[in-house]
């Protein structure tokens, strides 16, 4: 766990690198660098031409609608740059 705490603090640029900060800083630090990465994704100009998505759908209880096919964990937990996979890493760190 200890190293997992290692990589987030070497991956998120608002943790003071020279400073000693404790666990609960660091995923305070987390939090907050996650929450700013989604401000970003959703005031991106880019992002705001595009149509918004559709609205969820509620169906009778006890039915389920054809779900969207899904993206396996195995090509979510891929690094394609490779920047962040050093020999080591824990699966658990992805």
């Amino acid at each position: 766990m200890n190293d997992c705490y290692s990589r987030l603090r070497r991956l998120v640029p608002t943790i003071p690198p020279n400073k000693k900060v404790s666990k609960v800083e660091i995923l305070q630090h987390v939090i907050d660098y996650i929450l700013d990465l989604q401000l970003a994704l959703e005031t991106h100009p880019a992002l705001l031409r595009q149509p918004p998505p559709p609205a969820p759908q509620h169906h009778p209880a006890g039915t389920c609608p054809a779900a969207p096919p899904r993206t396996p964990l195995t090509a979510l937990n891929t690094d394609p740059a490779g920047a962040v996979n050093k020999q080591g890493d824990s699966i658990l760190c992805r």
